[in-house]
């Protein structure tokens, strides 16, 4: 039976992250995923690494100490990224009393935003009228990876440079201390970690199941390429981001913005919808997205929760080519007032999920933390 010091369930980011973190400790590490590649959480997103969303104190910090270690593991392994930064963008005087309050404070709690003037916005828009909208909050600290790509990239660097040995399409059955056994045989490992994202049902159901963890679905799309060079360069996202992220939680006005959204925007609430738009490398344009919570097996109103989207982006930006070319449904882990869940089910045998959608922005962080821990190093 083959041994190694470390064996992980999952080649999504929280996996090669643990894995990453390992083999430069010096471990030999073993990678097991049951599909050809990543194809979960870890590809189904906007690329987006949100430093800029996190609230101030120790989220902010772990954001921070992930983006190092994606800027090193990026520029190894060839990934496609780049510092788009994030525009939020008011219509309504409730928006905008939101951003200039975000603004105001931002520097003293650690973040950098800048409000932009109505008459400035078109800079970050690449033309885009903005006659609707009363001006925007401006923050560079947002990045953009080739989310489609990166895992693949990033694993075959693990294997090549690392020495991580990798098998997909490798289902694994059942876990015990230090054995790891799929319909290939078996394997041994000194730890094992199970980072296998939503997936709850397979290894050690009952242990999920008591911390209350389900799932959140969501619906996303992409655009065909613009046309004419057209370049969004930044994250775009409007009024119902402002009450979905931490980064806004002591502003004053927050409860005013509430109020209003209750008011005119229930339908987008009811969906869990709050809108971003980035463009990719191609051109095209990745929209989303909202959020259902639970485990129900299909989403209903598909269509109608689509075209909810599209028409809050259509009262931010105007697409040259706004016409859909992809749909899918990403899916994560979901705990409320939890943001990341550490479980030990069995005897050598850790579990990583990141319970609130952000494992692109904090797994890095959440890795390192473990594996310090493995090998009794935590400070």
């Amino acid at each position: 039976m083959k041994q190694y010091d470390l064996a992980i369930v999952g080649a999504g980011i929280m996996g090669l992250a643990h894995a990453w973190h390992a083999a430069r400790a010096g471990l030999s590490v073993v990678v097991f995923d049951r599909n050809p590649q990543a194809c979960g959480a870890s590809v189904r997103n906007f690329g987006m690494l949100a430093v800029v969303a996190q609230r101030p104190g120790p989220q902010l910090r772990d954001a921070r100490r992930a983006l190092a270690c994606w800027q090193e593991v990026a520029a190894g392994a060839g990934i496609a990224m780049r510092q788009a930064g994030c525009l939020f963008l008011a219509r309504v005087p409730e928006e905008m009393s939101v951003l200039s309050e975000c603004a105001a404070v931002a520097k003293s709690v650690g973040h950098t935003f800048e409000t932009v003037a109505k008459d400035k916005l078109n800079q970050y828009l690449g033309g885009s009228p903005t006659d609707h909208l009363l001006g925007g909050l401006w923050s560079p600290d947002a990045w953009k990876v080739d989310q489609r790509q990166a895992m693949v990239k990033m694993a075959d660097w693990l294997r090549r440079d690392h020495g991580v040995t990798f098998h997909y399409s490798a289902q694994v059955n059942a876990v015990s201390k230090g054995v790891i056994e799929t319909a290939s045989g078996r394997v041994g490992a000194g730890h094992i970690i199970l980072s296998a994202g939503d997936e709850f049902a397979t290894l050690f159901p009952d242990a999920f199941r008591s911390t209350g963890v389900t799932r959140c679905r969501l619906q996303m799309m992409r655009t065909h390429p613009q046309p004419h060079g057209y370049r969004l360069v930044p994250f775009v996202l409007g009024g119902l981001s402002m009450t979905r992220y931490s980064v806004f939680d002591g502003c004053p006005s927050l409860g005013a913005l509430q109020d209003y959204q209750t008011k005119n925007q229930a339908r987008h609430l009811a969906q869990g919808i709050h809108v971003i738009a980035c463009q990719e490398d191609d051109g095209s344009i990745t929209i989303g997205d909202s959020h259902h919570y639970g485990s129900a097996p299909e989403l209903t109103g598909a269509d109608e929760i689509d075209q909810l989207i599209l028409d809050d982006l259509a009262g931010l930006i105007a697409l040259p080519k706004p016409k859909i070319a992809d749909h899918w449904l990403g899916h994560y882990a979901h705990l409320p007032g939890v943001e990341v869940l550490v479980l030990t089910p069995g005897e050598g045998v850790t579990a990583v999920t990141m319970t609130n959608g952000q494992g692109m922005t904090h797994a890095f962080a959440v890795a390192e933390n473990v594996i310090e821990e493995l090998l009794g190093r935590a400070s």
